[in-house]
């Protein structure tokens, strides 16, 4: 009974010792702050959700915020109103912006104009609203940036991918566009429109057998859960990957460092950081 109980304190200690290591490497392969700061970062640098770092997200000021900043990429979230209406949002619910747990699908495009989608970043956004698919791409349109559009989880809707590729064509944009989802159903509903247009899967979790299971040309991957197994499967597919999302430059240069193509970052100005 003695040798047991030793050695069960034994694997615990053993335990307790490889969970302490596995924080160490995660801690400085994404938290650590590089001593050289001025090492450049040379990995592209994509908008999320506009230039959301100093602008509120998904809204037509922070897409020209990351025009002026200089991003080269820029990326927003397409949903879909109770009367069909393509508009730009992120989250499941309005409660950020209007303190309301209803979602965009329980409004029509005309309830939701009533909607302040400024305000509750900051009063200077004061009367900014949720704006529609139209408005971003015929803003975008004018400018040279990539668009990384995503398509959010609206579930089972057959015309969801359809419509939003549909739309990107008609402004002529779909050789700057690369769709993003979740749900790769709705990625593989546009490769069925299109085999050439360029996608993008996301990822929570960083697994090396995405490519296998999801084939894309592009992936995004969390970075609490990427690892350089995965980024050396992604690129061994011929692949690219990019992580989401980075809040200081260290996190850039240390995501640089593992071998990602990109980062979807909300600092769109790197420099400001």
């Amino acid at each position: 009974m003695r040798r047991f109980l030793f050695s069960k304190g034994k694997r615990t200690i053993a335990v307790s010792i490889v969970a302490l290591l596995c924080s160490f490497w995660y801690f400085n392969l994404i938290s650590f702050v590089p001593a050289n700061a001025d090492e450049d970062i040379v990995v592209q640098i994509v908008a999320h959700r506009g230039y959301s770092g100093a602008y509120p997200e998904n809204t037509l000021s922070a897409f020209a915020g990351a025009y002026a900043c200089g991003a080269k990429t820029v990326e927003f979230d397409v949903r879909k109103t109770k009367d069909g209406q393509l508009v730009i949002y992120h989250d499941e619910t309005l409660e950020k912006v209007n303190g309301e747990e209803c979602g965009i699908a329980d409004y029509t495009y005309d309830e939701l104009l009533n909607i302040d989608a400024g305000a509750w970043y900051d009063m200077d956004f004061i009367s900014e609203r949720i704006p529609t698919l139209d408005q971003t791409l015929s803003l975008l349109q004018a400018t040279n940036m990539r668009i990384f559009c995503e398509l959010k989880d609206i579930g089972d809707d057959p015309d969801f991918a359809t419509e939003v590729y549909e739309k990107c064509a008609q402004y002529g944009l779909l050789d700057k566009v690369v769709f993003l989802s979740f749900n790769y159903d709705y990625l593989s509903t546009i490769k069925g429109i299109n085999p050439e247009q360029p996608i993008m899967m996301l990822a929570s979790f960083g697994k090396s057998t995405l490519p296998a299971q999801y084939p894309a040309e592009y992936y995004g991957v969390n970075m609490k859960t990427l690892t350089p197994k995965t980024v050396r499967a992604i690129h061994e597919a011929g692949s690219k990957v990019y992580s989401y999302a980075p809040e200081s430059k260290g996190q850039m240069l240390s995501l640089q460092r593992l071998g990602v193509d990109g980062v979807i970052t909300d600092y769109a100005d790197v420099g400001a950081l």
